[in-house]
């Protein structure tokens, strides 16, 4: 582990996240057990096991294409398969987006106190198997305001079977009139190809200690070049709005 520099001064995060914080209704759940059971079914999805169960390098992403994004309104009856698959690929046009480097560039200059590059940072985790990480940068981007970001914590624990945290989400959701379709397009002409993730992709990710939350991801001055890359083929698709 590598430290990096400091999260924004004490009280700036831990005000933003306070609004977006939940209530642990899992205390007896197995979550370690859970999220093995569903990377090996990302994993088997992505037919890129190896024979001890490991997933092999690069990671390569690639969604389905449903007719249509998951309304909010269904909330916790929302099939975990496809929450994963709108998970993935509404993280894909997040990055695609027009603005999406020069966000993750303003993000990581302004010591990570800017939303719409903690959306984007997070969908990056995401796509990199890091759950945690991209929850936690969902969390501080919907306290701050970011709507997809809130369609994206719904979507989130509808995948992991947490049905009470994806109503609170998606009543938010709705609450803001949050129309997927309207403010990133169609989902079927939605980022649907194949992304490959480097191997060593998380060299450009370092962790800070937080006395309070914890392990913290942040991103390497980096990862901007890597965005690029992995970006440089253009989708259907693109951000008409903030």
């Amino acid at each position: 582990m590598t430290d990096g520099p400091a999260p924004e001064p004490p009280g700036r995060l831990e005000s933003l996240l306070a609004r977006a914080r939940t209530r642990d209704r899992y205390a007896g759940y197995d979550v370690a057990g859970a999220e093995s059971r569903l990377m090996r079914r990302k994993a088997a999805r992505r037919g890129c096991l190896s024979r001890d169960g490991l997933r092999s390098t690069p990671r390569v992403v690639v969604v389905s294409r449903p007719p249509a994004w998951t309304e909010p309104a269904r909330g916790g009856g929302c099939d975990g398969d496809r929450a994963w698959s709108d998970l993935t690929s509404m993280s894909l046009v997040v990055l695609h987006a027009p603005s999406a480097d020069r966000d993750l560039e303003r993000f990581v200059q302004a010591r990570y106190a800017d939303r719409t590059g903690a959306l984007v940072f997070a969908c990056l985790l995401h796509l990199a198997d890091h759950g945690d990480g991209a929850r936690f940068w969902w969390q501080f981007a919907a306290g701050a305001g970011d709507c997809t970001a809130e369609y994206c914590l719904f979507l989130d624990h509808a995948r992991r079977g947490e049905h009470h945290d994806a109503d609170l989400w998606g009543d938010r959701s709705v609450c803001h009139d949050f129309a997927p379709d309207r403010l990133w397009g169609d989902r079927a002409a939605a980022a649907t190809a194949a992304v490959r993730l480097p191997h060593d992709f998380t060299v450009h990710i370092t962790e800070r200690h937080h006395p309070d939350l914890g392990l913290i991801p942040l991103p390497e001055p980096s990862i901007l070049q890597e965005l690029r890359d992995l970006t440089s083929t253009p989708v259907d698709n693109s951000r008409d709005g903030g």
